[in-house]
């Protein structure tokens, strides 16, 4: 009786597996059980160790390591030579045996069989939710969930190889870096090596890697992707995820940091571009270009930067210094220094650096700033400060001593 029971059970499963491969396949989904030992050529594995003995939900159990092509995603068999053991199993089933706990490798939140496929295949079309396993846990730096397929795996392999470096998946658990651009995680790490020089000058010393990535996820990245958000570019651009924004903000506002004027701007923008070959990204290199909260972010960082290094706002607090465009404070921190050193050099001792700073600004800047106010120059650049104004005349005025000095002298 059990016997006919079981090779019912099997036929309409076996049934069941071809129409459900024609009606994926329709659909353009995947209908097949992941590969244990693909998946492990394509991630970084980092651990493994035992869980015991757990009651795991079946819907979690998504592949297996020697018998992914004998049955399908939702374990229904595929082929006819699993029909004996299917069948065995069926039958103590029906006749209340009792039968051994699976073996199961658990990465992320699915599993993968290493022994009882038969036995979960059979728990499945009981309509079983749960199934007892021992587990072993095999530690990678991402998250695998029960809807990926092998494609979306492979696609995961630059992300997690980047977790892996990294080690945020761990420092910051709650950490999510996913980028839709999956070839540009190289790009990422570029900006952690970067952070880690300059923080490695400031503290003098070199920071450790792991260290710097923190330091980086919690002090660059973070305070960014909130004022992305905060700005509505999640909603604007949905199809990004917040570390595509952030890659293509920070980029950004590294060239208007670096770039000086409009126009070059303009033919920085079209290389970089280039440089992300995909015509979407273009478009959002246009939209951020729109979006001048940007250039004021940066403003009010370097501004702040600047203040805490000058200590202008106790050396001068009637001072009242506004520059209009990105990367001219660096402009003005290198005017300082040089008449610092010239100020060194011509009293033939050090100059504290307050010092200089303070008569920098008495003798050099204030003075060129009461004469643009003067002319009245303000009204020839609207758009401009006359802080702007004062700074041009400083980093040109070689050029301007030269074009004077060329004109023909009254008689």
């Amino acid at each position: 009786m059990f016997d006919n029971r079981a090779y019912q059970d099997f036929e309409r499963q076996y049934r069941r597996s071809f129409w459900r491969k024609l009606s994926t396949f329709l659909q353009g989904e995947s209908n097949e059980l992941l590969e244990y030992d693909a998946v492990r050529r394509e991630l970084p594995f980092q651990s493994q160790h035992d869980l015991g003995v757990q009651t795991i939900p079946l819907e979690k159990i998504v592949g297996s390591v020697g018998r992914y092509r004998d049955f399908d995603r939702a374990f229904l068999p595929t082929q006819r030579q699993t029909k004996g053991r299917w069948v065995n199993i069926s039958k103590a089933r029906y006749e209340d045996i009792e039968l051994p706990a699976i073996d199961v490798y658990k990465i992320g939140e699915v599993y993968f069989v290493r022994d009882g496929n038969h036995r979960v295949s059979v728990a499945r079309d009981r309509n079983q939710e749960f199934i007892d396993a021992y587990v072993t846990e095999i530690e990678i730096p991402i998250l695998l969930t029960s809807d990926m397929d092998m494609r979306a795996v492979i696609e995961l392999k630059n992300y997690a190889q980047f977790m892996q470096q990294t080690n945020l998946n761990r420092l910051r658990p709650d950490s999510a870096l996913e980028m839709t651009l999956k070839e540009e995680y190289g790009r990422l790490l570029s900006h952690i090596d970067a952070h880690r020089y300059y923080l490695s000058l400031d503290r003098g010393y070199e920071v450790p890697y792991e260290e710097a990535a923190v330091s980086w996820y919690d002090n660059v990245y973070l305070p960014l992707v909130t004022l992305i958000e905060d700005h509505g570019l999640t909603k604007d651009l949905p199809e990004f995820t917040p570390t595509d924004l952030y890659l293509f903000v920070s980029e950004y506002q590294w060239l208007l940091r670096e770039e000086d004027g409009e126009e070059q701007l303009e033919q920085e923008v079209a290389k970089l571009s280039e440089v992300y070959q995909e015509a979407r990204v273009k478009e959002v290199l246009k939209y951020l270009q729109r979006r001048h909260w940007i250039s004021q972010v940066i403003l009010d960082q370097e501004r702040e930067a600047f203040m805490a290094q000058t200590n202008l706002e106790t050396l001068r607090p009637d001072l009242d210094l506004r520059l209009s465009f990105p990367g001219k404070y660096r402009n003005l921190l290198r005017h300082i220094a040089a008449h610092q050193y010239f100020m060194a050099r011509e009293r033939q001792v050090d100059v504290p650096y307050e010092e200089a700073v303070a008569f920098f600004f008495d003798n050099i800047f204030l003075p060129l700033k009461e004469l643009v106010h003067e002319q009245e120059m303000i009204k020839e650049f609207p758009r401009r400060t006359e802080d702007d104004l004062v700074l041009w005349v400083l980093d040109h005025r070689q050029d301007l001593v030269q074009a004077l000095d060329s004109l023909p002298r009254p008689d």
